[in-house]
């Protein structure tokens, strides 16, 4: 394999290591910062799909294992179940039997109950930043013109290192009547929002935040909205970033092309979708499968497509060599008998895995998936099993609908065999401070840590200025304070620190971040209590009263008195001249806080609502979520934004 490893990958071979031995059962546990060697399926950060996933299948009680009592639960709740020839004595684990998941199970993985709850799968085009995720992320507006906010969200299965790019999103999203008929629930879009801590995606050259992102949703009961290739992406085979914790059991361990096909895995197709996809919405796709789903079509020198539909048989490519598909894998380990109690891991994603000539290679065009005639459809997970009707053993059967076929579908293949499309970043212990303005980890080179040495792709070792080690694809940026170009001429409202999703108390949470200097002026940042997004404050002096911006001299006074201003250890933040430095500090939950620079020389105060300026003016600008800059001179200055800039994100404070 074409990867070195230098003395300076200890620490990112540790983590991973560490990481794969996890044993946690609790879902939140795995939101670990890892992305390693993780696939970009397009160089714009944004959501690809978010389609409502199926109905009713989490958090079904009394479905325990796979005995005949399950069975009959399962059919109870409408949850289907698949036939599996009792003669064949195969032991099969449950997830061969049913896509659904049994209530103490649910619970005991997320840590709350969930009765027949439903999923969205959310498809990022990007490797999503693990520590980054929240249930508060993502706003799901349903066709009645609710807004819901998911119970649970997880990486759970999508969870291999070099994946990450898809969450789970679990609570009440619908049903599964028809749109239009009476009493129909369906989502119709999922969007981004600022929850305080931004989802952030990762690209190629560092972390970008998400939100404000998005996507339509559709039905997976309406003829035609069946499971769908969303990428597929061609790259040199490589093992990099395979694996995950122990959690997810076998079926992500050891399951690569390297290790079901040896030196025969050359080269990796990458095959993005848009939900887990099954021959029947229960049953998994087999290593050997390829010819039943799959047509990969190269282009000779004429212009001519050819297709390849079989495995294991060498298709010329004009003048250019052969091509072979070898077979399937990223399915399950190594050695799992191809049989009715074969069980995937039901990710999002499948590896084509080629062999041949470069050149050949190079020429492939696109992906096609029939879905009938002598190529089978696939399913979402609540697809019909194989026994919907229960004939097969005389079980009732469960009412449906089910989630409906794939149709017949072509995309387009990216080539990336220079491997530019591929992102790593990994944190090895504390968090790593970030550049304020762009959001880029804050490092010194020590050195390449793992390098490639056919593509000449290299991940780097870094270390922050609090000694954080941590790992990239990309260049991290310095402690040097971003100095801006003047002249800004339209502001932006900032956003304000908000705990109000977090339960009122003292100190429930803690506000962290980073701030940066390009002024030659002492300054101080402190916050202090709203009442809204207005900036209404508690009047200290008239009992019951309140003051807004625009009272000038009685509201800076009020907003800089002990009654609003907070006040808890490490919340006035300062830096020199030029430099980055970190800030943290707990703060109360339940409330609103907003941003006060004052000048060290004690001449101006400037707030984040320009009617409360002495001057009458804005002197802070957004730069985007739960980012922002200040300008310190009484009428705007150079209007630069630069004089202070500050990144920040709330959390729950430990407990």
């Amino acid at each position: 394999m074409p990867i070195t490893f230098t003395p300076l990958a200890e620490n990112l071979i540790a983590t991973i290591t560490a990481n794969k031995l996890s044993t946690s059962t609790k879902l939140a546990s795995l939101f670990t910062p890892i992305n390693y060697s993780a696939d970009i399926f397009n160089s714009t950060p944004g959501i690809i799909t978010a389609n409502y996933g199926f109905d009713g299948y989490i958090g079904v009680p009394g479905m325990p294992n796979t005995d005949s009592e399950s069975q009959a639960a399962a059919l109870t709740f409408n949850v289907a179940w698949e036939y599996i020839d009792p003669s064949l004595n195969l032991n099969a684990g449950q997830r061969a039997y049913t896509s659904g998941a049994d209530f103490a199970a649910s619970e005991g993985a997320n840590g709350v109950a969930m009765l027949l709850d439903d999923t969205i799968p959310v498809v990022f085009s990007m490797p999503v930043l693990p520590t980054t995720v929240n249930t508060t992320d993502f706003a799901v507006t349903l066709n009645d013109g609710s807004v819901v906010t998911p119970v649970v969200v997880s990486m759970t299965p999508n969870l291999e290192f070099n994946e990450r790019q898809v969450v789970v999103l679990e609570g009440e999203f619908g049903n599964r009547l028809q749109p239009g008929q009476p009493g129909s629930l369906y989502p119709t879009s999922v969007t981004i929002v600022n929850d305080g801590t931004p989802l952030e995606l990762l690209s190629t050259t560092g972390p970008v935040s998400i939100v404000g992102a998005t996507v339509a949703s559709s039905n997976p009961y309406v003829a035609g909205n069946g499971p769908k290739l969303v990428g597929a992406k061609l790259n040199r085979f490589s093992d990099l970033g395979e694996g995950a914790p122990a959690i997810l059991g076998t079926a992500s361990i050891r399951n690569s092309g390297g290790d079901l096909y040896g030196a025969d895995a050359q080269y990796r197709l990458r095959l993005y979708t848009s939900a887990g996809f099954s021959p029947d919405g229960i049953a998994s796709l087999l290593p050997s499968g390829y010819a039943n789903y799959f047509i990969l079509r190269a282009r000779d020198e004429q212009g001519n497509l050819i297709p390849l539909t079989l495995a294991g048989t060498p298709y010329t490519i004009g003048t250019f060599g052969t091509i072979t598909v070898v077979g399937l894998a990223d399915l399950t380990t190594v050695g799992t008998p191809e049989n009715a109690a074969y069980i995937g891991d039901h990710d999002n994603y499948f590896d084509v895995i080629l062999k041949g000539d470069l050149s050949a290679i190079e020429r492939l065009a696109d992906v096609r998936m029939p879905s009938s005639g002598s190529y089978k459809a696939v399913y979402n997970p609540g697809g019909p099993g194989n026994n919907p009707t229960g004939s097969l053993d005389n079980s009732t059967p469960p009412p449906g609908p089910f989630t409906v076929a794939s149709s017949d579908h072509t995309i387009a293949i990216t080539n990336d065999l220079n491997g530019s499309l591929v992102a790593t970043y990994v944190e090895t212990g504390a968090a790593v401070m970030r550049d304020p303005y762009s959001g880029q980890p804050i490092g010194t080179s020590l050195g390449a840590a793992v390098i490639d040495t056919v593509t000449g792709a290299t991940i780097w070792c870094y270390q922050d200025p609090n000694n954080a080690i941590f790992y990239a694809s990309f260049a991290a940026a310095s402690a040097v304070a971003t100095n801006l170009a003047g002249g800004l001429q339209t502001t932006t409202a900032i956003d304000l620190l908000n705990t109000t999703s977090i339960a009122a108390g003292t100190n429930t949470a803690n506000l962290s971040g980073s701030i940066s200097r390009e002024a030659s002026l002492n300054s101080t940042l402190r916050f202090y209590t709203v009442l809204d997004s207005a900036g209404t404050v508690v009047d200290p002096l008239i009992s019951g009263g309140t003051l807004r911006p625009s009272d000038g001299a009685r509201y800076r006074a009020a907003a800089l008195s002990s009654t609003n201003l907070v006040s808890t250890t490490g919340s006035s933040i300062a830096t020199s001249n030029g430099a980055t430095v970190a800030f943290s500090f707990s703060v109360d939950g339940g409330k609103l806080y907003a941003p006060v620079l004052s000048l060290d020389n004690g001449s101006d105060s400037w707030f984040a609502f320009g009617s409360a300026n002495s001057d009458g003016l804005e002197h802070l600008t957004s730069f985007g979520a739960n980012v922002f800059g200040c300008e310190d001179l009484k009428g705007g200055g150079d209007r630069d934004f630069d004089d202070l800039i500050v990144r920040f994100s709330v959390a729950q404070s430990a407990t």
